[in-house]
């Protein structure tokens, strides 16, 4: 819940909060996570009973703005694989992708092997030079400048996706993140909907049915007819006589809406849709948790900045290194957990791990632009005068992990373990 509002505020220069976690949330204190834990507010734990929900921080592996990693604790979704591997195999592409990433790899070896820089080469002597050297100029040093820029691209995004290839494997398929340090420690927000949402399909069998069988009985009517009659020119008008409402059904829906009007003004029927209902696939749950921040101190303030920063730098992408710009490596992920009294609170279910998909960040909250002023501060500074009095996040996370019947069953009995 929102404890603050802004007649609560006495902005304070002098208060401290990062001088070791109490209460409910000293546990973190004492944990793996007590180097880089950011909380809001600075008492937190201390309303509402001890209640509280943390965020983790799953980076790449391949990011180049490695953190300090947390030793043998897997992010969620990794321990969730292991777990469902144990009793049913392999649930993901990395299984069955073995044979796939042998040929890629030998693909690359073999366009290694020829040599990139000759062909980009050749690719330029073969008529582009010259406007290469008009546009470098110098001559010939122009284009092969290009050309060894242009050649180092492609070898950098060549070394890029074989090592990609080379990383690949059943356990860690799509899933190349690691936990931090990094723990985002806030009280709990006003909603916590858990939506569960699954896909079917829903085909029309009806029009196909009628047109097959439709197609069936007007060839039966026209072959009877034709049996029947001595009179070839009565043939057509025999068969249509005898054609059976699936084959009046059938043309109605070639004809598109005027068959069908036609259809029902003539017979006086309706054809069945004849609709069915078919599972397609579960659907990603998806949170939005909304805080707002009253910063009441200038050390509070400096630390709603800061969780604000490893948000926005987590949820972003990076251009990979050496890879000329074409690749970039994904954003970091995040393990959701509430707690209670500084333990997995079991009465709320658990999410797996998640992408960080938007944030929204109001700075003027309280209905119109209002910051703080420090007294002899005549020029802004972070956490002190400039500092928005009320700033609102909202957060929308998609789990990277579809629900199963298997998930629930292993939450039961994973959801009474503490930290």
């Amino acid at each position: 819940m929102a404890f603050f509002s802004l007649t609560d505020i006495s902005f304070n220069t002098n208060r401290g909060i990062r001088k070791g976690l109490s209460g409910p949330l000293e546990k973190l204190d004492s944990s793996k996570y007590e180097s880089n834990t950011f909380r809001y507010p600075s008492d937190l734990g201390n309303y509402d009973k001890g209640h509280y929900m943390v965020i983790h921080i799953n980076e790449q592996r391949e990011t180049q703005f490695k953190g300090e990693t947390v030793a043998g604790v897997l992010p969620t979704v990794l321990q969730n694989r292991n777990s469902l591997a144990t009793t049913k195999g392999s649930t993901n592409l990395g299984g069955n992708i073995s044979t796939i990433v042998g040929v890629a790899s030998d693909l690359l070896n073999k366009i290694e092997q020829t040599g990139l820089s000759k062909t980009v080469d050749n690719f330029i002597s073969g008529g582009v030079k010259a406007g290469i050297s008009n546009v470098f100029g110098g001559g010939n040093s122009g284009s092969n400048a290009f050309s060894q820029f242009l050649s180092g691209a492609l070898n950098g995004a060549s070394q890029s996706v074989k090592s990609a290839f080379a990383g690949i494997s059943d356990s860690s398929f799509t899933r190349t993140i690691r936990r931090t340090t990094d723990t985002i420690a806030l009280y709990m927000p006003d909603t916590l909907t858990f939506t569960y949402n699954q896909s079917y399909d829903t085909p029309k069998t009806g029009g196909d049915v009628m047109s097959i069988a439709g197609g069936l009985a007007a060839g039966a009517a026209a072959i009877d007819a034709y049996k029947s009659s001595d009179n070839p020119n009565a043939q057509g008008a025999q068969g249509v006589k005898n054609l059976a409402p699936f084959a009046a059904a059938a043309l109605a829906k070639s004809s598109g809406d005027l068959g069908k009007v036609l259809f029902a003004a003539g017979t006086g029927l309706a054809m069945n849709p004849m609709m069915e209902m078919i599972y397609s696939a579960p659907q990603f749950r998806s949170f939005r948790f909304d805080f707002m921040f009253y910063p009441r101190d200038e050390s509070e303030a400096t630390e709603v900045q800061l969780i604000l920063e490893r948000l926005r730098f987590h949820q972003a992408p990076e251009i990979k290194s050496g890879s000329g710009g074409f690749f970039l490596i994904p954003p970091s992920e995040f393990d959701i957990k509430f707690y209670y009294n500084g333990y997995v609170n079991p009465n709320i279910p658990p999410i797996t791990t998640c992408v960080l998909k938007m944030i929204d960040i109001d700075y003027a909250a309280v209905g119109q632009w209002a910051a703080y002023e420090t007294p002899s501060q005549l020029r802004p500074q972070l956490g002190s005068t400039g500092m928005p009095v009320g700033i609102r996040l909202s957060l929308e996370f998609e789990e990277t992990e579809i629900q199963t019947k298997d998930s629930y069953i292993r939450s039961n009995r994973s959801s009474l373990i503490g930290m």
